[in-house]
């Protein structure tokens, strides 16, 4: 049985609903609170990669089975240059049946709609903005805009890359999120035929000039899609006068079939414009009752496609401890939180902003010594570097009920 009693959750993205549903699991009583009146693009936004590392995350709160059940098993990650030359191709069968976790393709909606009725919509206000805290021995007390508040043991900021939790922490003395310098364009589109996007394949191309493309089918009838687009290569086109879809398809007019293809088959409303952004990696995640988690605590670039995987196992490993905590044991074992979470949410951070820095490479000569080196290492090195950061043998121990309780010492 849980020692806490209640706790309040901040944002109501990936981060903070695998929280909200760990910390259910645990028989702690949770409210989620959102400030957008709606689910947003969450809803209605793109697809993604959840490696295998997310789905041993997902598996320590019972919601694997869910997840997977309307993803798409990816058997390859294939990477490919801008001349459609293939660099490196990663069989991923292997590390599924090893590991005994798949890599999917999967729409954000998916996810969220399994999270939410993880968590029951009763729990979940939405239109609520946390506009600080108050805290005593007791508890903590979140206030809102709409002058309402909320009482529990612990809050939990899991409010995204511009948190406010994470801002009322530093009393507002915060910086910037870091632009990485690249825009990327996220769409769904329908495009049936497995000749032009074959099932089971996530594509990775690298361009000249700053351009990548990523794309895989979602199901037989839709394919996701992601134009990464740096500053410097969009400068030249007339982004006034053309439209959003007109415009990347003046960037990669030169590129191989399938991507001008998926392109012309995309409504223009559908296509979604993210400037990319994170924060170097710093401490500081929780101050008394108070903690941060998911891209509140450590915002990534996609280079990886580990953001919403590094948000999941936050949540599962904040739930767990919590699940264990005294009640007078609660700042300690936030700080337990960010001793078991930083370094590794730190490497995922750094190593992502470097692969951005690699495709931002612009000279002719400087993509094909990249390209080579791709060719050269992809299929050994840089494969073997990515599974051993991407797992962590401590999302595969015993369920998180048989764990001790956390007291005095814990941190």
């Amino acid at each position: 049985m849980a020692t806490i009693r209640k706790a309040l959750v901040i944002g109501a993205g990936i981060g903070g609903l695998t929280t909200a549903a760990g910390l259910l699991r645990q028989g702690i009583a949770c409210e989620v609170f959102e400030a957008r009146p709606t689910p947003g693009r969450l809803l209605t936004g793109g697809g993604f990669m959840l490696w295998h590392n997310a789905f041993l995350a997902l598996r320590r709160i019972g919601l694997d089975e869910a997840v997977a059940a309307d993803a798409v098993r990816m058997r390859f990650h294939e990477f490919r240059s801008d001349s459609g030359r293939r660099l490196a191709r990663w069989r991923l069968d292997g590390p599924t049946e090893r590991i005994g976790a798949p890599a999917c393709a999967l729409r954000r909606s998916t996810l969220h709609t399994v999270l939410t009725e993880a968590v029951g919509e009763e729990r979940i206000h939405l239109g609520r903005r946390f506009t600080g805290f108050t805290e005593d021995a007791d508890g903590v007390t979140a206030h809102f805009d709409d002058g309402s508040t909320a009482r529990g043991d612990v809050l939990i900021g899991a409010d995204g890359l511009r948190s406010t939790v994470r801002a009322t922490l530093r009393n507002g003395f915060e910086p910037p999120p870091r632009y990485a310098g690249y825009t990327a364009c996220q769409a769904i589109t329908r495009l049936p035929g497995e000749s032009l996007v074959p099932t089971g394949t996530f594509f990775n191309m690298w361009g000249k000039g700053g351009l990548r493309f990523l794309y895989c089918r979602l199901n037989e009838e839709e394919v996701y899609w992601d134009a990464i687009t740096s500053d410097r290569a969009t400068a030249g086109i007339d982004t006034l006068r053309l439209s959003r879809g007109a415009g990347l398809a003046a960037a990669y007019r030169n590129w191989p079939d399938p991507v001008g293809r998926i392109i012309a088959s995309t409504d223009e409303e559908a296509i979604l414009p993210v400037p990319i952004h994170d924060r170097p990696p710093a401490g500081g995640w929780s101050k008394g009752r108070v903690v941060l988690t998911g891209d509140a605590a450590h915002p990534m670039t996609l280079n990886l496609s580990q953001g919403a995987g590094q948000a999941i196992e936050s949540g599962v490993v904040l739930a767990d401890l919590l699940g264990r905590c005294e009640p007078d044991a609660v700042p300690a074992t936030l700080r337990a939180f960010e001793s078991a979470r930083r370094a590794r949410a730190a490497d995922m951070v750094t190593t992502s902003w470097r692969i951005g820095a690699l495709g931002l490479a612009h000279s002719g000569p400087l993509c094909r010594l990249r390209d080579a080196a791709m060719y050269a290492f992809f299929d050994s090195v840089a494969r073997g570097q990515s599974y051993s950061l991407m797992l962590d043998d401590r999302l595969e121990r015993a369920p998180l009920q048989t764990a001790e309780p956390l007291g005095h010492g814990a941190g």
